[in-house]
Parts: C-alpha cells; sequence; structure tokens
C-alpha cells in the first residue's frame, strides 16, 4: 500500500469514528435522546445543550492537540506540550483573574495573556544560545506552573466568593458550551491549521537540527516564533472555554507517531482527528460514567491517562532526554 493510500484510509477510519463517537455523545448523557423519537424536551437538550458541549469538546480536543504537536516539533522535545511547558497554568492564572475582576467576557483574552507570558519565560530559561535544551525547557515548564498554581491558589484564597466556581473550573469540563463558544474556537482552529498548513515540510526539517534547516532555507526563528504564538493561542482558548484539561497534546499525537505517521502532513491531520474523537470519548465517559445524572471533570479523567503515558515516556525515553557529557 502506497503512503497516500495509507495516509488517506487512517483519515477515512478516523472521520467514520468521530462521527460515531459524536453521535453516541449526544444522544448519551442524564437524559438519552432517541435521535428518531424526540420528544420537545428532548429536543431542546440535544440543540442547546449536547450538540454544543459535544462540539466544543471535540475543537478543545483538536485544539490542544495542534498545540502539542507544535510544541513537540518546534522543541524537540517528545514530552513537551502546553500542560508540560506551563502554558495551560499560565493561561488558567490569566483566566482566574479575568474571573475574580468580573471580565468573563473577554476571559480567552486574559488566558492569552497570562499564556504568552509563561511561554516567553520558559522559552527564555531553556534557550542557550538560541537552542532549546530539553530537560532545561521540562523543569522551567515545572517551575512556571508552580508559580502560576500558587498565584491562583492566592487569589482562591482571597476571593471566597468565586472560590467553588474557580475550583470547578479549574478541573476541567464542557458545562458552559455554547454555539458562541463554538464559533468562534472553530474560527481560531480552522485559522491555525492553514497558518500551519504551509509549513509541513518546514516543520520536518527542523527536526533534525538548527543548521541544517537554516541551509535548506528553513527561517528557524520566524517558524518558531510562529509556531509558538499559534500553540499558546489555542491552549489560551482552550483553557479559556474548557478549564485545564492536561496532558490530551501530549498522549495523542503519540499513539498517532507510534501507527507509524511521522510526517507533518499526515501527523498533524490525524492527529486532529483523534484528538477531536479522544476528547469527546473523554466527555462521554464524564458525564456517563457516575450514576444519579452526576458528572465527573473531564480534566481528571485526562490527566490520569497523561499521568501514565508520560511516565511511560519518561522511562522509555530517559535516554534520549536525561544526558551527561
Amino acid at each position: 500500500m502506497t503512503d497516500l493510500k495509507r495516509i488517506n484510509l487512517a483519515i477515512t477510519v478516523s472521520v467514520f469514528l468521530l462521527v460515531v463517537i459524536t453521535v453516541l455523545a449526544v444522544s448519551k448523557g442524564a437524559v438519552e435522546i432517541h435521535l428518531l423519537e424526540m420528544t420537545a424536551v428532548e429536543r431542546d437538550i440535544l440543540f442547546y445543550v449536547r450538540i454544543p458541549r459535544v462540539l466544543l469538546a471535540g475543537l478543545v480536543g483538536a485544539s490542544l492537540v495542534l498545540s502539542g504537536t507544535l510544541f513537540q516539533y518546534v522543541m524537540k522535545n517528545p514530552l513537551a506540550d502546553s500542560f508540560t511547558t506551563g502554558v495551560s497554568a499560565s493561561s488558567a492564572m490569566g483566566a482566574v483573574v479575568a474571573i475574580m475582576l468580573g471580565f468573563g467576557a473577554i476571559l480567552p483574552l486574559f488566558a492569552l495573556a497570562g499564556g504568552l507570558t509563561g511561554l516567553l519565560a520558559v522559552y527564555k530559561i531553556s534557550s542557550v544560545r538560541g537552542r532549546v535544551q530539553p530537560i532545561t525547557m521540562l523543569l522551567a515548564g515545572i517551575v512556571i506552573s508552580t508559580f502560576a498554581s500558587a498565584v491562583i491558589s492566592l487569589m482562591k484564597f482571597m476571593s471566597d466568593d468565586a472560590v467553588s466556581s474557580i475550583i470547578f473550573w479549574l478541573m476541567g469540563g464542557f458545562q458552559s458550551a455554547s454555539l458562541g463558544k463554538v464559533m468562534i474556537l472553530a474560527g481560531v482552529l480552522l485559522i491555525s491549521f492553514l497558518v500551519i498548513r504551509k509549513d509541513y515540510l518546514s516543520l520536518d526539517i527542523i527536526c533534525f537540527d538548527d543548521t541544517t534547516a537554516s541551509s535548506s532555507g528553513v527561517n528557524v526563528a520566524r517558524l518558531r516564533r510562529k509556531a509558538f504564538f499559534i500553540a499558546a493561542l489555542l491552549t489560551a482558548f482552550s483553557v479559556g472555554y474548557a478549564g485545564i484539561i492536561g496532558f490530551v497534546g501530549l498522549v495523542v499525537p503519540h499513539v498517532v507517531r507510534l501507527l507509524k505517521y511521522v510526517k507533518a502532513a499526515e501527523l498533524i491531520p490525524l492527529s486532529l482527528l483523534c484528538g477531536a474523537f479522544f476528547m469527546i470519548l473523554n466527555d462521554l465517559i464524564a458525564r456517563t460514567v457516575l450514576s444519579g445524572g452526576q458528572e465527573l471533570p473531564v480534566g481528571i479523567i485526562t490527566s490520569s491517562i497523561g499521568g501514565i503515558f508520560f511516565l511511560y515516556l519518561l522511562i522509555k525515553r530517559k535516554k534520549e532526554l536525561f544526558y551527561f557529557d
């Protein structure tokens, strides 16, 4: 089977699975909806609750996966994503500031400001003569995440009125989904995908080293800045609309790579579809795993899966990530 037929088959299968999980997710929940025989109440639940929620879950999953994939490319680090680089925590810090100040309408802008600030700090700390050091990047991400978490804890302590909503929001979930948020995030994701789509070959080339990439005509600094900004933008909107949902951008691209889809032109489109599928599946589990209509925060599920996978990667790839002269 040729590479083109192989990737086309993989995308077709992924689209089919995405459609199946979407139909399943909009019909299952505290109230089971029979799509062919709906009552007026079920119709309202479907169009005003389930569909916006499922679509937002899929878009957030795809956004976090694209963000994580870009971080892994430009940092040349298999453990890089919005969570491990501290961008998620920084974005959450900005979003919590917006909640405290009563600026919920422009919460994603605060999240973007926080995410870009955290990303800039991590990049500056981990860069040595223009080259990003993998282990330093991870440590810097931990430092920034810890600092952002401390600031968030301080703001929760100082804001008794909003502390419950802040805590629930930080766990991650799609309870506040709306068609407006779906359209905005869909636009951000589509533009980001179209912008980075032109750089597939450049992303593959910078996997070697900066010198080789520069000699091949790639403007490494410009590409890195573009990728960092797009990754932070997608993370900020995802955090702003769904709270902190960790490790999605780490797990999904690696699973796709394990299936031998490593070129950017194959990895990115397939990872986006798989990311959407993965997030919708996790949200479905969160809504149905508990009895009595109770709901488990999605962030708990993804962090549990991602934490185990992160540990697996650390053990398997430690010779590549930790080295001493």
